[in-house]
């Protein structure tokens, strides 16, 4: 009976101490979401009478402050932003520029203020004071978007003028200052009466003036006369006792001193923001890539281009030359490839440039990771898709590596299904690298190419390999086609209406059409896509960006309210009513 008492105390007193080894950390409630709530501002915030130099702003927690020069901007504008200073539970705010007199000064925060231990942030906190007897309470609200894709653009500084002559955002900074938000919008507060000039600028070096060519603007046509708000705020830190419960409703509710600033779309102001075409055209870059290939970089699209060589002895002609799309690059192949260096004098619409001396790689130089083997024989390149399949109704394309010189188009074997067939060739540019197969494809059907060695001789007496491949064309059935009925009551008469891949915004198809007339695209592989209309004012089948000085807004875009779905064998119907 004993050892039995014994056996059950020794069990017992295991299991307290297996019960005391299994510590369980308490919970801590839910995580801290809330931003930091303001319990008072000395002086109150909306102040009048302003004298001092600092203001303290108490909260109910910690804070952190986090890309002050960033994030903080006062209006009307001040050369040196106010210093910021943590001291327990407060915000010291110092201010090192004079205050004007008889003047309403708003400080937003955007971003800067954070609890310090979860990070939550207190969106766009303001605060408002008066070294005068009123505050100004006038409001200028509106979006900024991207000329191009009509996207909105975050982070966008938007300034109001009081000097109101064309040039001041190249010569002074701007009288209020607001920036862009995520999406797009942005509004001034507590601005006097009055009217201003109102311009946009991505600013590329923070000092809010347009003095870099490569800075995006946007403008308004017209000055700008700010408005009464029509929603009443109120501001909790104008009580300087906040009870406990005020403290957590505030909380709960994740109050923030910008949710009464909705914008209403009757009240928005649209920009456009897009660059400027500079105005003084420039050599950015010059450089040898291969052996005989030279190319020069501009920053506008050239218009007259001549090159004056300095090297002695050169050939005549000593290049030949190839534009790319956007006419802003050029690509010299060179007659003397086996020169040291090459010496140019470049100019542009009889205006000299540059004068440039570019050191030219050798023959047998390595080039990039690898030796590179388009110096001993001419690479071909088809434009097949990696499943092998190509375009029915497409015209087929063959690039060469270096321009050809010499070629024998007899000697290309095309098959269909095995019997031979005789197809068009020929050279679809100025210096014959892009070599072109015309033929009336047949839908699902396999092909084969053959080009044997020797078909092709380049400028630098290189040959090409042997070329096999198989390819097989697609079928109408793989697409899917779209009839847009375009009826509009703008008086534009000429516009570009564009295909645009919805992922990537790269234009898929274009065509050009006259006021109130159809448009078909076929033959459109499936997918997504967006649909948009140019406005082409000058009727040069481009989009054209804007001038400020000249005042010229970018051409009008307009996309097609829905995202069009492609599908394969399938035809579109789209009636576009566009309201002037």
């Amino acid at each position: 009976m004993e050892k039995n008492l014994f056996k059950y105390f020794i069990l017992v007193l295991a299991l307290f101490f297996e019960a005391c080894a299994n510590i369980v950390s308490p919970t801590g409630g839910p995580k801290d979401v809330s931003p930091p709530v303001v319990l008072k501002t000395i002086p109150a915030n909306f102040s009048k009478e302003f004298k001092g130099k600092s203001v303290k702003i108490d909260f109910d927690e910690y804070v952190k402050i986090k890309d002050a020069n960033s994030q903080l901007l006062v209006s009307p504008f001040m050369k040196e932003l106010p210093d910021l200073k943590i001291k327990g539970r407060s915000i010291v705010m110092e201010f090192r520029d004079t205050l004007k007199p008889n003047t309403t000064y708003s400080v937003s925060f955007g971003k800067a203020i954070t609890d310090n231990n979860e990070g939550n942030t207190l969106l766009n906190y303001r605060y408002v004071f008066s070294t005068g007897n009123e505050i100004d309470t006038l409001v200028k609200k509106g979006i900024v978007e991207n000329a191009i894709t009509l996207k909105p653009e975050s982070g966008i500084c938007v300034m109001l003028y009081n000097r109101i002559y064309d040039s001041v955002p190249y010569k002074e900074v701007p009288c209020y200052i607001s920036k862009t938000d995520e999406s797009g919008a942005f509004t001034f507060t507590n601005v006097k009466n009055g009217k201003y000039k109102l311009f946009a600028l991505k600013d590329g070096n923070n000092n809010f003036m347009f003095d870099q060519s490569d800075e995006k603007i946007a403008f308004s046509d017209s000055l700008v006369t700010p408005e009464p708000d029509d929603i009443v705020k109120v501001d909790s830190s104008k009580k300087n006792k906040t009870d406990t419960t005020k403290i957590n409703s505030l909380k709960k509710n994740k109050a923030d001193s910008t949710k009464s600033d909705s914008l209403k779309k009757n009240k928005l102001i649209h920009l456009f923001l897009f660059q400027e075409v500079p105005v003084l055209q420039k050599v950015l870059k010059t450089s040898a890539t291969r052996y005989g290939k030279v190319v020069l970089v501009f920053r506008k699209p050239v218009e007259n281009v001549d090159l004056f060589p300095l090297t002695k002895n050169l050939l005549s002609p000593w290049n030949l030359q190839e534009m790319n799309d956007t006419k802003d690059t050029i690509t010299l192949w060179l007659k003397n490839p086996d020169m040291d260096s090459l010496n140019i004098i470049i100019s542009d619409n009889n205006k000299i440039l540059d004068t440039a001396r570019i050191a030219l790689i050798k023959k047998n130089a390595k080039q990039l990771k690898n030796k590179n083997e388009e110096l001993k024989t001419i690479a071909l390149r088809a434009a097949v898709r990696d499943n092998g399949n190509f375009d029915f109704f497409s015209s087929f394309a063959i690039k060469s590596s270096s321009p050809i010189s010499e070629f024998d188009f007899k000697k290309i074997i095309l098959t269909e299904n095995k019997d031979t067939i005789k197809a068009k060739y020929s050279f679809g540019d100025s210096i014959k690298r892009r070599i072109q197969i015309d033929y009336k494809w047949k839908e699902k059907t396999g092909y084969n190419l053959f080009i044997p060695p020797g078909t092709f001789k380049d400028i630098y007496n290189l040959t090409n390999d042997t070329l096999k491949m198989k390819f097989t064309t697609t079928s109408s059935s793989d697409y899917g086609n779209i009839k847009i009925a375009i009826k509009t009551a703008d008086i534009i008469p000429d516009y570009i209406v564009q295909l645009v891949a919805e992922s990537t915004d790269a234009v898929v198809r274009e065509k050009f059409s006259k006021l109130n007339e159809s448009i078909k695209f076929d033959n459109v592989p499936p997918g997504n896509y967006k649909i948009k209309i140019i406005y082409d004012k000058n009727n040069n089948k481009k989009w054209d960006t804007g001038n400020y000085l000249q005042k010229i807004q970018p051409e009008k875009i307009i996309y097609y309210p829905s995202t069009i779905l492609v599908k394969s064998n399938w035809d579109i119907d789209l009636d576009w009513e566009i309201t002037k």
